[in-house]
């Protein structure tokens, strides 16, 4: 008779997996604002983890933020999130005519994953 060794619990030594980020369903891509006021674009991303939001301005490649910490000169952009929040935003303060245009929220996934928001200042 062949003897069957005694069955053991399976330990699993992956690492669990992690949801992927996505960004909210709902959230506004298309906003408009006065001039000379400051202007919100709001990106909602469930499941960030440890993964960073970037704020660039579509029309040319300028990198405006990434998480809190602002890339331009013009120190009219910054980016605002609060630590239990799944909210980064990009506020843009006395917004000119010349800040229309499209405006990327990124995640840094591997490939990135990007939300396009319209900016039309008048």
């Amino acid at each position: 008779m062949q003897q069957v060794p005694p069955s053991r619990p399976s330990i699993n030594l992956e690492k669990p997996q992690q949801q992927q980020p996505n960004f909210h369903e709902y959230q506004d891509v298309f906003v408009v604002g006065a001039i000379n006021h400051d202007v919100y674009l709001h990106c909602r991303v469930n499941n960030l983890g440890d993964r960073s939001v970037t704020w660039m301005r579509k029309k040319d490649t300028h990198i405006l933020t990434v998480s809190l910490f602002t890339y331009t000169t013009d120190q009219r952009f910054t980016a605002l999130h609060s630590e239990s929040s799944d909210q980064w935003s990009l506020r843009i303060a006395s917004a000119q005519k010349s800040d229309s245009g499209i405006y990327e929220c990124q995640v840094s996934t591997e490939p990135k994953i990007s939300a396009a928001f319209t900016l039309q200042v008048v």
